[in-house]
C-alpha cells in the first residue's frame, strides 16, 4: 500500500511536466513506482499520441507509419521501422525528433529537448518481445535476454488459406511458448460445425451416420454439406440480424419479420452476395427488386434519427464505435474524430421514413441538413462529410444568409405535393446516403477487417481483436498479421463470407480440443486451445428439439407455437458476442421451473424421453441418454453415478430427471 503523504501519478507526472525533469531522473522515478512499463504507458505513449498521432494513428498514416501502437512502430512505414529496440540511434523515430533531424519532426513545433531524451531513454531500455508473426505482446517488462524481432513470415502465394492461418497461429504459439491442444475428433468437429453453421447439434442418427464415413477429405465434405444447407443462411441471418440491429424484444421482432427483414437477411446469404454489396444496400435503403424491399427495415427501424443512423452503420463499415465521439475526439482512441461522428450524421439528417404502397420507405431532401457542431471549448465546426476512413465528399454549402430552394430538377423522384400520398420515397440527384454507402463499401479496407474479425469471433470464440467493435487504436490485434492477410484475402475474392467461414471451419486452429494441453491455463488470445462459446438463444432451443425428438411440425414445437418457444429463450438468453460470458439466476430459475422447458421433457411417443424410459437396464440406458444428448460414450463414473440415481426410480420420472441433469449442463450449453 502505497504511504498516505505519496502524490497520486498524475500529480506526478503534473510535476515532471512542469519541472522538465531530466530523462534520467524521470526514468528512475518511474522505477520507483515498480512498474516496469510505466514509461510507456504513463509517458511516451501520451506523448507519441498527442504530438505525432494526428498524422501518424489510426486511418491517416503518412509514409505508410502508424504509431497508434507499440507493435505498428515495430513494424514500421515506407521506410522501415520506426523503433529498433535497445538502439535509439538506428531508430527512425528517434532520428527525426532528435535536433538535426532531416525530416524534423513534427513538422511544427518541434519536441523539447526534454521529451527528446525521454524517448531516447525508453528506447534505450527497450527490446521488444514481439513474435515472428506480429503478436503484440505490447512494450512489456524490459527483457535485456529477450532477441529481437524477426522479418514477417509472408505466406506462399500457393499455399491453401486455411493453412495460411494455421502457420500464423503457429508462429504465435511459438513466440509465446504456448503448446496447442490435440485435435478434437470427429465426433466434437462434427457438433462443432453442425452449431455454428446451421444452428443447431446433429441428430444422433445424423452424427452415427457420418462417423462411419471414412476417407481424408470427410471433414471437408460434411463442411461443405451444411454450407450448402438450407439451413445455413437461416442460422447467418438470425446471427446477423442480432449483430445489426440487437435483440429489442418480441414487438419490434414481429415487425421485422412483417417488413420481410429476415427474408432478405436470408436471400442474402442464401446467394452468398458480397457482404459489401450488402451493406450498401442497406445504407441506401433504395431496394432494386420488390424481393429486396426489406433492406429498407435496417435504417426505417431508427426512425428518423441520423445519430441512431450513423452508430448503427459504423461499427460494420470501419470496425469502431463512434458514439464515444459525439461531444469531443475520443478521449481514448485519439484517430476517432468529433468530426468523424458528424460527418456520419450529415449524411443521414436528410432522410426521413415514409409509407408507399410497397411498405416503408426512406425518403431524402436535396436541400438541408447543414448543421454545425460544437467541442468542449465551445468552438463550432461544419458538419461536412467527412468519415473515420479518410474519405471526404465535397458538398457545396449555401453561403451566409442565402436562403436554398427546393426543386423538383434536384430529384430523380421528386417528393409529393401538397396532399398528395407518397407513391415512392424521394431521391435526390446528389444523395449523401449513396455518397456514403461508395465511400464506405467501396475502397475501404476497414470494412474488410471489421467483417474479418466479427465472423473470427462468432466462429473461434472472441476476435482477433476484442471486444469485434473496438477496432481501433487502444485495443491492437492479437495476430495483426495474421487479421492484415485475412482482411486483403476477404477484400481481394469478393468479400464472399461464405467463402471466409470455410476458411476458418476447416483450419486447424477451429478443429482443437477445447481443453488445454498442459496444466497451465491458457491466454484465449493465443487460440491455442478450441473454442468454448455458450450457445446462443437459437442454437440452445433448436438443439433441445433436436435432440430430445421434438421437431418443429407445422410451426409447432411439442404442442406450443415456435415463435413461444423462440422468444421464450430469447427473453432469457440474449446475448451473442459478449465481451464477457457471465449465466444469470433468470437462467437457472427458467431452466428449472419454466413449464415450456418442462414440456420437451415429457414423454410422448417417438420423444427420446419415451425412449429411454422403455430400457430396463439402467446401466444401458445412461449411455444411451449421454451417447444421445452429448454425442460421445459415457465414462464408467457417468454409467455408475447414473446407474445409482435412477435404481429404485420409476422410469419416465427418472428418466425425466436425468435428461434434465444433461440438458442444463455446460458441456451441452456450450458449443466445445
Amino acid at each position: 500500500m502505497s504511504s498516505p503523504l505519496a502524490p497520486e501519478p498524475c500529480l506526478i507526472r503534473e510535476w515532471i511536466a512542469r519541472t522538465l525533469l531530466p530523462a534520467a531522473l524521470l526514468l528512475a522515478a518511474f522505477e520507483a513506482r515498480g512498474a516496469e512499463d510505466s514509461l510507456w504507458k504513463d509517458q511516451v505513449e501520451p506523448l507519441v499520441k498527442h504530438r505525432c498521432g494526428e498524422c501518424h494513428s489510426g486511418v491517416k498514416t503518412k509514409s505508410g507509419l502508424d504509431l497508434g501502437s507499440f507493435q505498428s512502430m515495430l513494424r514500421g512505414g515506407d521506410r522501415g521501422a520506426a523503433v529498433v529496440p535497445g538502439r535509439p540511434d538506428d531508430s527512425l523515430m528517434f532520428q527525426v525528433l532528435a535536433a538535426g533531424g532531416d525530416p524534423h519532426m513534427p513538422p511544427k513545433g518541434q519536441l523539447p529537448p526534454e521529451q527528446v531524451a525521454l524517448i531516447r531513454t525508453w528506447i534505450s531500455q527497450l527490446v521488444s518481445t514481439a513474435s515472428t508473426a506480429g503478436i503484440s505482446n505490447g512494450p512489456t517488462a524490459l527483457d535485456s535476454k529477450s532477441k529481437p524481432s524477426k522479418p514477417v513470415w509472408v505466406p506462399p502465394a500457393a499455399m491453401a488459406p486455411s493453412q495460411v492461418v494455421d502457420r500464423f497461429l503457429e508462429l504465435g504459439w511459438n513466440s509465446r511458448k504456448v503448446k496447442p491442444s490435440r485435435d478434437a475428433g470427429d465426433a466434437a468437429f462434427l457438433r462443432r460445425t453442425h452449431l455454428d453453421l446451421v444452428g443447431r447439434v446433429p441428430a444422433p442418427e445424423e452424427l452415427e451416420r457420418r462417423l462411419k464415413e471414412r476417407g481424408p477429405n470427410r471433414r471437408q465434405r460434411w463442411v461443405d454439406a451444411l454450407i450448402a444447407d438450407p439451413s445455413h443462411a437461416r442460422h447467418l441471418a438470425e446471427v446477423f440480424d442480432v449483430v445489426l440491429m440487437g435483440r429489442r424484444g418480441a414487438d419490434l421482432e414481429e415487425q421485422r419479420r412483417r417488413n420481410h427483414w429476415f427474408e432478405y437477411l436470408e436471400a442474402s446469404f442464401r446467394e452468398n452476395r458480397p457482404w459489401n454489396r450488402t451493406l450498401h444496400d442497406l445504407i441506401v435503403a433504395r431496394p432494386q427488386a420488390p424481393s429486396d424491399q426489406g433492406a429498407v427495415w435496417f435504417l426505417y427501424e431508427r426512425k428518423g434519427n441520423p445519430q441512431s443512423m450513423a452508430e448503427a452503420v459504423a461499427p460494420h463499415v470501419f470496425g469502431v464505435q463512434i458514439k464515444c465521439a459525439q461531444c469531443h475526439d475520443h478521449m481514448v482512441a485519439r484517430e476517432i474524430k468529433q468530426a468523424h461522428y458528424w460527418g456520419m450524421v450529415a449524411a443521414f439528417n436528410r432522410s426521413k421514413n415514409v409509407e408507399t404502397p410497397a411498405g416503408p420507405g426512406l425518403a431524402e431532401s436535396a436541400i438541408g441538413g447543414f448543421v454545425s457542431f460544437a467541442n468542449l471549448k465551445k468552438e463550432s465546426q461544419l458538419a461536412a462529410l467527412t468519415f473515420f476512413n479518410g474519405r471526404r465528399v465535397d458538398e457545396p454549402w449555401p453561403k451566409e444568409g442565402e436562403k436554398e430552394v427546393d426543386d423538383v430538377a434536384k430529384y430523380l423522384v421528386a417528393p409529393p405535393t401538397g396532399k398528395e400520398s407518397v407513391r415512392e420515397p424521394a431521391r435526390p440527384r446528389f444523395s449523401r446516403r449513396e455518397a456514403l454507402a461508395e465511400a464506405v463499401t467501396q475502397d475501404n479496407p476497414l470494412l474488410a477487417r471489421a467483417a474479418v474479425n466479427r465472423v473470427w469471433a462468432l466462429l473461434m470464440g472472441r476476435g482477433l481483436v476484442h471486444p469485434v467493435d473496438l477496432m481501433d487504436s487502444k485495443h491492437p490485434p492479437s495476430h495483426p498479421d495474421l487479421l492484415d492477410w485475412l482482411a486483403r484475402d476477404f477484400e481481394s475474392h469478393g468479400y464472399d463470407l461464405r467463402r471466409l467461414i470455410r476458411i476458418l471451419v476447416l483450419s486447424q486452429a477451429y478443429q482443437l480440443d477445447s481443453r488445454p494441453a498442459g496444466s497451465r491455463p491458457v491466454a484465449p488470445e493465443a487460440f491455442a486451445v478450441g473454442p468454448e462459446k455458450p450457445l446462443s438463444a437459437e442454437q440452445l432451443y433448436r438443439s433441445l428439439t433436436v435432440v430430445t425428438g421434438n421437431p418443429v411440425r407445422d410451426g409447432t414445437v411439442a404442442g406450443r407455437p415456435e415463435a413461444e418457444v423462440r422468444r421464450a429463450f430469447v427473453q432469457q438468453f440474449p446475448d451473442l458476442f459478449a465481451a464477457e460470458y457471465n449465466a444469470s439466476l433468470q437462467q437457472a430459475l427458467f431452466l428449472s421451473n419454466s413449464p415450456l422447458f418442462d414440456t420437451l421433457l415429457k414423454s410422448e411417443p417417438a420423444t427420446l424421453c419415451a425412449r429411454l424410459a422403455a430400457i430396463t437396464e439402467p446401466r444401458k440406458r445412461v449411455g444411451e441418454a449421454i451417447r444421445a444428448v452429448f454425442g460421445r460414450d459415457a465414462t464408467g463414473e457417468e454409467l455408475a453415478e447414473g446407474a445409482r440415481y435412477l435404481a429404485g426410480r420409476e422410469a419416465v420420472a427418472g428418466t425425466r430427471q436425468l435428461l434434465w441433469a444433461l440438458l442444463t449442463s455446460p458441456e451441452f450449453q456450450t458449443n466445445h
